[in-house]
């Protein structure tokens, strides 16, 4: 077969340069006919063939050689060998070996339809020992001047279990450099632009993940790029952080199960390493039978998951990072759990991702199961709600607490609200206690923050609202079915627009009160703590905590006034935000959470209010940088604080 070998030899870079063929789908090749020996057909790169085991081929033969001879390249004569109709030749980096793989029939007949499978592995084999095979050239054999057809060329998948990759080196975009696997299981070229990675496998993962170590020498002061790109060009998340600091820092990001290859990018700084592995730990709570009262205690410390999937444009377009913060992948709530949390709240606005009867789009949804199951994946309770669909100001705001209680208008509100969460329980009927639902966030009448702005129709009106959807709410939930985990699951109700003072005025005057359901003891209170406005949250306020005002005896009169209900109480939300005053905001979070742990009429849970916004004088409350799920020095000085509270957190 030398004929054969230069043939192909002089033929294969013309080849490559106008025939590449790729192996996203099932078919490696349309129907050809074929006429001589050493006709090419194809060529295979391993990169596009990574994952499949063999080739699947079904030809015939149209007409056969007339006289069983033919003349080689070298012209010497030669015997035409129907075994040999096809040639799978392998080759190497380098462009070298081109050892055949022959596929054909001893005695062919025209018309007829053969088929053969072929192993990519028996026709890698065929390479000298110690050599990398870098592709498969596709010819027709020593057929002489036979006609032949190929009916169609396909793939088999092959099943490759995922395995854990390491490479490390040295890459920086624009100049170049070298990264290296260690040991095995992927492949991997670099140039100046980027680094290609391939041929690896996360088959069977539960959740295929990457880090990218970087290290900025400089900090670029502005938004880079930082990001893995598929096949096609497109970022798997897109990412252009502004980075604003120096020194050695991993980006995480998650991957679907079917990917075997990407692009790494990120630049102005050196690329040390990347990891591709399994981030599942398999710790999920398994929590039934208790009451809310036992569960709301589990839950402190909690932290609230903030601008992510509350965040909402002008537009009423809701998504996980419209407010500026990264996707969320399981390592941040890996770095929320190692601080001693116990629970997260992941708000969640709907909005343009609900139809006006209450159907959530699908990917959403799956989107949110997603974050939810890599946050009990940690051990973590967590806590989901609807967030902004009915927040003061907010555009494409439906839920509207200011219609007439009897009116068509609001018995529309209730129905959507109803089948809303119904759509919402059943896609988490099987998740056990360890998973929360609160009906909804601090909705309220515009403008209307304290009692003596409501006239007392406004204020009964509200509240009665405010009722009507709670116990829609409650209903939805455990009408999912019988046995399931919402017959059991702790709901969380919230009063007015979640504020202390309002939400007692409510209980006061007979106008608020909790909805009737027909699991005893799994309803939770919900109120949110952020008094004094002027220290906590107003950006142009006072970076002063007045402890004569509202220190210590104020906060436990403040709980006082709905721990007394005989329902548990959680603050679903609480910070300060920072202006240069970070030990006191540190003051400020832990005595709120000794306050509320020396009540002891009912259990009261905190969750901190995390916005992601980090920095010691950024108007932000963040203690994580998500850009890369660490801890910042500020963040660590608060939870310290917060942690002191609850030894056995930390």
């Amino acid at each position: 077969m030398n004929m054969v070998k230069k043939v192909i030899s002089m033929a294969s870079a013309a080849a490559m340069a106008c025939t590449m063929v790729t192996a996203a789908g099932v078919t490696a090749f349309d129907e050809g006919t074929y006429t001589g020996s050493g006709t090419y057909i194809s060529t295979y790169l391993k990169s596009e063939y990574y994952g499949k085991s063999a080739f699947k081929i079904k030809y015939k033969y149209n007409s056969l050689d007339s006289d069983g001879k033919y003349i080689d390249n070298d012209g010497v004569e030669q015997s035409v060998d129907y075994t040999d109709t096809f040639d799978f030749l392998v080759f190497d980096s380098n462009w070298e070996g081109w050892n055949p793989t022959e596929v054909g029939q001893a005695e062919p007949t025209t018309g007829v339809e053969y088929t053969a499978t072929v192993s990519i592995a028996d026709i890698e084999g065929e390479l000298a020992e110690g050599k990398t095979p870098y592709g498969i050239n596709l010819q027709t054999g020593a057929i002489g001047e036979t006609s032949v057809s190929i009916v169609s060329l396909e793939y088999v998948d092959a099943v490759i279990p995922g395995a854990e990759v390491e490479i490390t080196g040295s890459w920086v975009k624009g100049t170049g450099g070298t990264m290296t696997v260690e040991g095995s299981g992927a492949y991997v070229t670099t140039n100046e632009y980027n680094i290609d990675v391939s041929q690896f496998s996360v088959n069977g993962f539960e959740n295929p993940t990457v880090d990218v170590t970087v290290e900025y020498t400089t900090a670029p002061n502005t938004y880079v790029q930082a990001e893995l790109l598929k096949s096609d060009g497109d970022p798997v998340v897109a990412n252009y952080p502004n980075v604003d600091v120096t020194g050695t820092y991993t980006y995480t990001t998650e991957i679907t199960e079917d990917m075997t290859s990407f692009v790494a990018c990120y630049d102005q700084c050196t690329v040390k390493a990347i990891h591709i592995y399994d981030n599942h730990e398999g710790n999920a709570l398994n929590v039934s039978g208790k009451t809310a009262n036992t569960i709301n205690a589990n839950l402190a410390p909690c932290w609230n998951l903030g601008n992510a999937f509350d965040s909402v444009d002008d537009s009423g377009s809701v998504g996980e990072t419209k407010w500026g913060n990264p996707v969320v992948t399981e390592k941040l709530f890996q770095a929320v759990r190692d601080q001693g949390f116990k629970s997260v709240r992941i708000p969640v606005s709907y909005l343009d991702m609900v139809s006006s009867t209450g159907d959530i789009n699908d990917d959403y949804l799956d989107r949110i199961q997603a974050v939810v199951d890599r946050a009990m994946d940690c051990g973590l309770y967590v806590i989901i709600n609807v967030h902004h669909d009915g927040s003061d100001g907010v555009t494409g705001k439906w839920i509207d607490i200011s219609l007439d209680n009897s009116s068509a208008e609001f018995s529309a509100v209730k129905a959507k609200f109803s089948a809303m969460w119904t759509e919402i329980a059943q896609r988490f009927a099987n998740y056990n206690q360890a998973l929360l639902f609160e009906g909804m966030n601090e909705v309220m009448l515009s403008g209307k923050y304290q009692r003596s702005q409501f006239t007392d129709d406004e204020f009964e009106n509200a509240n009665f609202n405010i009722n009507d959807l709670n116990e829609a709410f409650v209903n939805a939930v455990r009408g999912t079915g019988t046995n399931d985990g919402n017959d059991d699951r702790c709901l969380i109700i919230p009063g007015y627009n979640t504020d202390i003072n309002l939400t007692a005025a409510g209980f006061d005057e007979g106008v608020f009160y909790m909805p009737d359901d027909t699991t005893v003891n799994r309803l939770i209170l919900s109120v949110h703590y952020y008094d004094p406005y002027d220290f906590t949250l107003n950006q142009y306020g006072t970076s002063s905590w007045d402890q004569t005002t509202y220190g210590e005896t104020y906060m436990a009169a403040q709980l006082a006034k709905v721990t007394g209900e005989g329902y548990p109480v959680f603050i679903g939300e609480y910070c300060a935000n920072f202006k240069n005053n970070i030990s006191t905001v540190a003051l400020y979070n832990k005595t709120l959470n000794q306050k509320a742990d020396e009540v002891t009429a009912v259990s009261v849970s905190t969750a901190y209010w995390d916005n992601g916004v980090i920095g010691v004088n950024a108007n932000g409350s963040g203690l994580i940088d998500r850009r890369f799920n660490v801890v910042t020095t500020t963040g660590s000085t608060i939870i310290d604080d917060i942690m002191s509270v609850y030894p056995t957190a930390s």
